[in-house]
């Protein structure tokens, strides 16, 4: 067993700093550079906006869909394995991404990049955040994923301006091998899957004691957490918002060029990119104070406003203004969803909820940017912004409706199901199984004399018995 106890600083941070790295990396070429290869796409290979969008829509669509396996994966493999593979199947998707010449292609390469998107990003980050953090893990979590908006602060202008310069089919092998030399050396040095194997214990905690056995992880199984009503309201809430999210910023680069000009584009993806990560740390912090489900309805009016902005800002101030608005709100929502479940569900059974919940919320994230595509090209991007807008807010009533979240496993049951076995022990009611339950001691043995009192007249009558000898009178059929 690895131990790392020897080091002054806690190995979940070094862990934390790895994460940063590949969600940055994920980020920057991957999510925010999504709008710049739609746009890419439309120029240089002639696709309509609509279906464009479609092939970004089937890039979220396919991460979902890997994101629920590789959290099936995470709870198997070791946690640098599958993001090592997957780092290997993005780059190869993004390679292939300038060599896209019709709409089979197309869905072909964007499967392959989001599959590769999906194991390296959200969903095994944040199962490796959960493991490590507990106390701190809002805190946590803001950071490693920080790295997303640093990506498209960085990463996704960059790619935006060589693109435009040049081509897609030109910089699409280069940023693939950007992709890797990124991915490679943090999974591989810095990452670690767990803390107990290395000997260590969450949030810095003592280290376990030479062959102490792990504490098994708090929580509630894959199939009761899935089929709560908390879940699914929780689901449907995420579909409609991410469906609003994205539609916008996969759009926002191409409708602010095509209303003001490619520099204010790429102030715009830098705007949006650097609002989320201040607001995604004040938000990790607020969340230890705050109830996360008021925070998260307070975000999600706040998105509602930025994208109505949007759809009205016809100068580059009220666009600005508009991307600052959406910036405040678009981190933190992603954020959010992972520590929702986290605290509902607890950490037994996480990377697979949290995938499953990824799965679903992916209807939305696919719908969002085909959706504004379609509008746009049958009305413009005015009507298109003012339908998720509505969208945006919509979410916010499932919100609400989904309440509280419980605490690790305080989720509904089937009422017909039977109770669980209870024991009372000493007046005191148990869930212990009865087998578990150690038998009260025997009562002590007495010896009881039994005293006709009608034959007790006097004293004098009822002779003293022999201490010798101890003799008990017996009652006669007198």
């Amino acid at each position: 067993m690895e131990n790392s106890s020897s080091s002054g600083i806690f190995r979940g941070w070094v862990v934390l700093a790895g994460l940063f790295v590949t969600m940055t990396v994920t980020s920057g070429l991957g999510f925010y550079a999504q709008g710049v290869f739609l746009d890419a796409l439309v120029v240089e290979q002639g696709f309509s906006v609509g279906v464009a969008g479609a092939g970004t829509g089937i890039f979220f669509a396919s991460s979902g869909i890997a994101g629920y396996y590789a959290g099936r994966l995470l709870a198997t493999f070791d946690a640098r394995l599958v993001m090592t593979v997957g780092s290997l199947i993005g780059a190869a998707g993004l390679a292939l991404l300038g060599q896209v010449r019709n709409e089979i292609q197309m869905v072909i390469v964007m499967i392959i990049f989001g599959t590769g998107f999906a194991l390296t990003s959200l969903v095994p980050s944040s199962a490796i955040v959960t493991r490590w953090f507990v106390r701190k893990r809002s805190v946590a979590l803001s950071i490693a994923s920080s790295g997303l908006s640093l990506g498209g602060i960085v990463l996704s202008p960059i790619v935006a301006t060589v693109v435009d310069a040049d081509s897609m089919i030109y910089w699409a092998p280069r940023l693939a091998i950007g992709f890797l030399v990124g991915m490679l050396p943090a999974v591989l040095f810095l990452v670690r899957g767990a803390p107990e194997p290395m000997g260590l214990r969450p949030d810095g905690d003592p280290p376990l004691a030479s062959g102490e056995l792990p504490k098994a992880p708090d929580g509630v199984d894959f199939k009761t957490a899935v089929r709560s009503r908390y879940f699914v309201l929780i689901s449907v809430t995420f579909i409609i918002c991410m469906a609003a999210q994205v539609g916008a910023i996969q759009h926002t680069f191409k409708m602010t060029k095509d209303r003001i000009d490619i520099d204010t584009a790429r102030a715009v993806l830098m705007v949006l990119s650097a609002t989320s990560v201040i607001a995604r740390i004040l938000g990790g912090i607020a969340a230890l104070k705050m109830s996360l489900t008021r925070l998260t309805v307070g975000l999600m009016v706040v998105q509602s406003s930025g994208i109505g902005i949007l759809a009205l800002a016809d100068s580059k101030p009220m666009i600005m203004v508009g991307a600052v608005v959406l910036g405040m709100a678009m981190g933190n929502l992603l954020m959010f969803h992972p520590l929702l479940l986290a605290d509902a569900f607890g950490v037994k059974d996480y990377p697979r909820i949290y995938g499953m919940g990824s799965l679903v919320m992916v209807l939305g994230v696919g719908i969002g940017p085909f959706l504004v595509g379609v509008i746009r090209d049958l009305a413009s991007y005015r009507v298109a912004f003012g339908v998720i807008t509505v969208f945006a807010m919509v979410a916010i009533i499932f919100l609400v409706a989904a309440g509280t979240p419980p605490i690790y496993g305080a989720v509904e049951v089937d009422q017909l199901a039977p109770a669980a076995p209870q024991a009372k022990s000493h007046g005191v009611m148990t869930l212990t199984p009865p087998n578990r339950i150690p038998s009260p001691p025997p009562p002590p043995k007495r010896r009881v004399a039994v005293i006709d009192r009608g034959l007790v007249m006097g004293a004098e009558d009822f002779p003293i018995p022999n201490p010798a000898n101890r003799e008990i009178p017996l009652k006669t059929a007198e």
